[in-house]
């Protein structure tokens, strides 16, 4: 089983056990998640089966509940703890899409074969995401302009010089 997080769960929502949530996938795949198995960790490694029962967006993040999980106490067990998925629960992706998850640590390269580094993270602006690469942190959006390829299954990234470069 290969684990996926979809989120995290940073601090606990009022005393019914109900926390507060920063998802990684789209508010309309969240929803998807309700009342199948997940699991709540650390890591990928040490995790605890739950479900979730309940969620609504709030601001910038979600309110989830989790099954079994129906107090201030029990919800402060699982704060700062990450929330995944297995990976053939996520929903499919169409031709040219691709989860953040598949983009990290790739290898990105100018089209001239040199290479820029690897993407440490991705951030979203609204209008369209930002890959950071390599330790100088080099910023690209992700747009046609500077995107010329993007290989998942090799996880190569082949992106046009900008002009400032």
């Amino acid at each position: 089983m290969n684990l996926v997080a979809i989120g995290k769960i940073f601090s606990i929502f009022g005393l019914d056990g109900k926390v507060k949530f920063y998802s990684y996938v789209e508010d309309r795949d969240l929803v998807n998640f309700l009342d199948r198995d997940l699991w709540v960790g650390q890591n990928s490694k040490k995790v605890i089966k739950a479900k979730i029962n309940f969620v609504t967006k709030m601001n910038n993040h979600h309110i989830i509940g989790l099954l079994g999980f129906n107090s201030a106490e029990k919800a402060k067990e699982i704060t700062g703890k990450m929330v995944y998925v297995n990976e053939t629960e996520l929903p499919s992706l169409e031709k040219d899409e691709y989860y953040f998850y598949q983009l990290i640590d790739s290898s990105v390269y100018y089209e001239d074969g040199s290479k820029v580094g690897v993407v440490k993270d991705i951030i979203q602006t609204g209008s369209n995401d930002v890959i950071v690469v390599g330790d100088d942190e080099v910023l690209i959006p992700v747009i046609k302009d500077y995107i010329v390829k993007i290989d998942v299954d090799k996880r190569e990234i082949v992106v046009r010089k900008m002009e400032w470069f």
